[in-house]
């Protein structure tokens, strides 16, 4: 099932037009024609997030692939094909990726982690990879943890989320986050959003144009715990 199937029509119905910022209002370093639409979120990401761990069985980074939907896809390749130096279509695509993974350094890469109650600072590890496939980018990077966390004896919990919420981020379904250790995999629970409806309101009133406030897209996160016993 598509990403807008699965979402309902709460989305409104899509319409040609502005020049607006994507990735940065988290990425702001280029504009390209988008849809508008009558209602925040206007653009689309599936994650899949895989914890690597080190031998002692602690958490030291986490993979994340991010499936962005196809009309912001289409975007995002034009835009890396007419603006992006490289000899090769691929070559672009990775240059791309490589500026995306940077800009969003201000945003923390839309990530927020815990071991119990502290927050663990995260930063980009080795290089990121960006490529088309079945018309979606899938652009994939791995972000190490400040410290390691062993989620046997800390929870450990993290979202990913656009904190304007002008990008929705939730966990593709067919492929749920991943924490395995040598004595089995984990089970990590995802707890849905459930915003309250005047934070629905709020967001539904703004245009293509506004931008939500700085904390917007925390409401509409989904929060995954790990439990490993």
């Amino acid at each position: 099932m598509n990403r807008a199937a699965r979402r309902g029509p709460s989305r409104g119905p899509a319409r040609r037009g502005h020049t607006v910022a994507w990735l940065l209002a988290a990425l702001c370093l280029w504009l390209w024609p988008a849809p508008q639409a009558i209602a925040h979120p206007h653009a689309w990401i599936d994650v899949v997030v895989v914890f690597v761990t080190d031998p002692d069985g602690e958490v030291t980074a986490m993979e994340q692939t991010w499936i962005i939907d196809p009309t912001y896809s289409r975007y995002l390749h034009d835009d890396a094909m007419q603006q992006f130096e490289g000899a090769t279509p691929e070559e672009k695509l990775a240059n791309l990726g490589v500026e995306i993974l940077d800009n969003l350094g201000e945003y923390h890469w839309y990530t927020e982690v815990h071991a119990d109650d502290r927050g663990i600072a995260v930063r980009p590890e080795g290089l990121p990879q960006l490529v088309m496939h079945d018309r979606q980018i899938r652009f994939q990077f791995r972000l190490a943890l400040a410290e390691p966390v062993n989620p046997r004896t800390q929870t450990l919990r993290y979202a990913i989320y656009d904190p304007t919420y002008f990008i929705e981020v939730l966990h593709e379904p067919a492929t749920p986050p991943r924490l395995e250790l040598s004595t089995g995999p984990c089970r990590l629970d995802i707890l849905k959003p459930r915003p309250d409806p005047m934070i629905v309101a709020r967001a539904l009133a703004l245009d293509y144009t506004q931008t939500g406030e700085a904390d917007l897209g925390r409401h509409f996160a989904e929060k995954v715990t790990a439990h490993c016993d």
